[in-house]
């Protein structure tokens, strides 16, 4: 199994470790943060994105399409009740192609990335306090 640990560090600040990688999670001063970095629905988005746009490339790489500059945007809402994410939509650019007849497996290969496969399927988050 693989593993990411998340070490608080005062105020609204955490800090997500995984191998020799950090990132800095926080909120924005208007929800009592110090905005020292993403929001964690604005990571989990990024996630989303930077997913796709490796699938997306990785995809282009091997068909010859250029993927220089490849843009992927993201616009998410917040369901009704606030609870939870209820809807993004995600717009890929690839400025320097016009993948024409290979459009439909450009978006192909973003359907198919490992995050949003999973946010698709039967994913089980188990919760429990370590003593």
């Amino acid at each position: 199994m693989n593993s990411v640990s998340v070490v608080y560090k005062g105020g609204i600040r955490f800090e997500a470790s995984s191998g020799k990688h950090q990132v800095i999670v926080d909120l924005p001063a208007e929800k009592g943060g110090a905005d020292a970095g993403m929001a964690p629905p604005d990571l989990f988005i990024s996630a989303l994105g930077t997913c796709i746009g490796v699938y997306v490339v990785r995809y282009c790489q091997n068909a010859k399409i250029d993927a220089e500059g490849c843009i992927i945007s993201l616009d998410w809402r917040l369901s009704d009740d606030k609870r939870s994410i209820a809807a993004v939509e995600a717009k890929i650019h690839l400025p320097k192609a016009e993948p024409g007849p290979r459009a439909r497996a450009v978006l192909e290969a973003a359907r198919s990335c490992l995050i949003h496969n999973t946010l698709h399927g039967d994913l089980n988050v188990d919760i429990s306090l370590d003593h």
